[in-house]
């Protein structure tokens, strides 16, 4: 079924331009080790195959991991290549992204694409912070959150990924960062420098919208949905013209 689903739908709307920023900014050579906590798994075996990185991809979801170990195996990712053959690796784990088991400088680079801001409480920061300590001084942490001209917050019953619904009482789900916010939860942090920030989003035609409203019949949209984010989706100002949705940024290790 998810092989299907990628067929139909090889990068979605917004995957296509967080996709695209993820591959523009790391800039590792060939073998380079590269971790992604979260992140829908498609760019790690874009990375892995056409970069030639070793990729270790996370999730805190065990059933996560076990949809990506057989696809990684099946396009010959799942081990077997490195800077010896040229062909990168995937190699998929069970990690909590506010407390990684790997040792401090241990990977080249780390990205999480919309992911950040799903964790409860101050989870998003402790994760940046854990991303930071696990890459090499020098190295790069590239991130992708949801944004708006106004910080909020979304609520929802049933579980939330790995957690519980308790009773009837709502749960978190994601967070809508405002500059403010942003800055003092993601950005400001001794342990690196900010290299770059974009926000991006629509202009007069809201393509998200019409998308999510469509239903089951989005499905014959699905493999036009990256020339529709390259038409419609572009940088815009946070306080300007246009409808602000998302922010990129990218650290640099101190």
């Amino acid at each position: 079924m998810l092989g299907i689903k990628r067929l139909g739908l090889p990068v979605s709307y917004w995957r296509s331009r967080e996709f695209a920023y993820v591959w523009r900014q790391l800039a590792c050579p060939p073998g380079a080790r590269v971790l992604d906590v979260g992140s829908p798994k498609d760019l790690a075996a874009m990375l892995a195959r056409h970069r030639g990185y070793l990729v270790v991809a996370t999730d805190i979801l065990p059933q996560t991991v076990a949809c990506t170990e057989p696809h990684a195996t099946a396009r010959r990712l799942n081990g077997g290549g490195g800077a010896t053959t040229g062909r990168g690796e995937v190699h998929s784990e069970v990690q909590d992204g506010r407390a990684l088991s790997y040792a401090d400088a241990s990977f080249d680079a780390a990205y999480s694409v919309s992911v950040l801001e799903h964790i409860p409480d101050r989870g998003d920061t402790v994760t940046l912070r854990e991303l930071l300590r696990v890459v090499r001084p020098g190295g790069l942490v590239v991130v992708t959150v949801p944004f708006d001209r106004r910080y909020r917050e979304t609520f929802v019953h049933g579980p939330v990924y790995e957690r519980k619904a308790v009773a009837s009482e709502p749960m978190f789900y994601e967070r809508h960062y405002d500059r403010t916010t942003l800055a003092e939860r993601l950005l400001s942090t001794e342990l690196a420098d900010v290299v770059d920030l974009s926000y991006w989003g629509e202009g007069t035609v809201r393509m998200e919208r019409i998308l999510s409203r469509l239903g089951a019949l989005r499905v014959p949209l699905h493999p036009m949905e990256a020339l529709l984010a390259t038409a419609l989706l572009r940088p815009v100002a946070p306080d300007g013209t246009g409808h602000p949705m998302a922010a990129f940024f990218t650290l640099r290790r101190r």
